[in-house]
């Protein structure tokens, strides 16, 4: 009787289980092929701007609601706001800033990515002197009219290293 229920069970299940199919990791298409290399060019782009000192260019990479947060600080919300930050920030001595990208994923929908990586800082402070930092950022970018902005920005410093 026992055998007879679980080979009326199996066979009862079969339909079930000749239509499961298991997830793979889902090829590049060629359109999230193309979204990620306009995020690298905007990077490529944003390390360009940095260069010249054009916050006004900077601030354009945002979305207008977006949120910047940075270790120590209120959070800063609108491109305007960011632009601003920004330009304090490239007329400091000695100012240099660059991305080290990590890892960029675009979402299914094509609409949103994920950016995460670390950077590396320098700059003169005023009252405090030259500084260094490294450190964890992560970008959150969506398409807005078809272009691709920055809407969350955040990123933290490294520990700093142990004194010997």
């Amino acid at each position: 009787m026992r055998k007879s229920l679980i080979l009326a069970a199996v066979v009862a299940m079969m339909p079930t289980v000749s239509t499961v199919s298991w997830a793979q990791a889902p090829e590049a298409t060629p359109v999230a092929a193309a979204d990620e290399q306009a995020i690298r060019d905007i990077r490529t782009r944003w390390a360009t701007l940095i260069e010249a000192g054009d916050a006004a260019a900077i601030e354009q990479l945002y979305g207008a609601n977006a949120v910047l947060m940075a270790p120590g600080e209120d959070e800063v919300v609108g491109s305007a706001a960011i632009g601003a930050r920004w330009g304090r920030q490239l007329q400091l001595e000695g100012f240099s800033f660059r991305l080290n990208p990590e890892d960029l994923i675009i979402s299914s929908s094509g609409d949103l990515a994920y950016d995460r990586g670390t950077y590396d800082f320098a700059a003169t402070i005023p009252q405090v002197g030259p500084i260094t930092d490294t450190g964890k950022y992560v970008l959150v970018w969506q398409k807005i009219s078809g272009d691709w902005k920055v809407i969350s920005d955040i990123f933290n410093s490294d520990p700093a290293p142990e004194a010997n």
